[in-house]
């Protein structure tokens, strides 16, 4: 035992230094979301537990309430990982910049609806904290998704572009454009088509990254 000893130590020992980086920044993640939290709180004259808990337990309403919004949300975060990891791996390997930056550039979008559909920011917090119609960022929205598929337009037919677009006209028509009157009157039909697009959305790109690291792989071992 007391001859492994040191080579513990010194395993302890580097492998500390080798993570210090990430130490620090999980640090700083976790204090900015505490801090964050409280912040919210007192801006809103709400007790801090009811920033802290889980919905269903301060509401005290079942945990299955919401269920597809939240399985939605979930679904966009999944995309935004898979992309932002397939991206930093390609740029650790110094892989095609162009797909990186469409991967990492779609990370990002993912994770802006994520974070959008989960807190309801264009719903509800932005129009009462700006004072602004819905609409507003509604065209936003028109503007950030114009822009991108305009720039990555040949990116996007690099890949199986057909769940692209079957994603992206799902969604289109959840937000009530091209809905049929028939399926006007019913409420969760805008529900159910915006899940089926980030479906698809995540099916897209799981494969477009996957499409990427493949080839990296390939790359490395030939």
């Amino acid at each position: 035992m007391n001859s492994k000893s040191p080579s513990f130590i010194i395993n302890i020992k580097k492998q500390i230094i080798r993570i210090l980086p990430v130490v620090f920044i999980s640090i700083a993640l976790a204090l900015g979301g505490a801090a964050a939290t409280v912040f919210i709180a007192r801006l809103t004259n709400n007790p801090i537990w009811k920033l802290a808990k889980d919905p269903a337990q301060v509401i005290g309403f079942e945990p299955y309430i919401g269920l597809l919004s939240n399985w939605g949300a979930l679904l966009w975060v999944s995309a935004g990982v898979i992309c932002l990891f397939a991206s930093l791996a390609m740029k650790n390997q110094h892989a095609s910049f162009r797909a990186y930056r469409f991967l990492f550039a779609s990370g990002i979008l993912s994770f802006l609806l994520a974070v959008d559909d989960i807190f309801l920011l264009h719903d509800e917090v932005l129009p009462r904290l700006l004072d602004m119609p819905e609409f507003f960022f509604y065209l936003i929205y028109v503007i950030i998704f114009g822009s991108y598929l305009l720039y990555f337009r040949r990116d996007i037919s690099k890949y199986d572009y057909l769940l692209f677009m079957a994603a992206f006209m799902l969604l289109l028509v959840s937000r009530g454009f091209f809905l049929p009157r028939v399926l006007r009157g019913y409420m969760t039909t805008n529900d159910m088509l915006k899940y089926f697009g980030i479906v698809f959305w995540l099916a897209f790109f799981y494969r477009a990254a996957m499409q990427e690291v493949t080839r990296l792989i390939n790359k490395r071992e030939g």
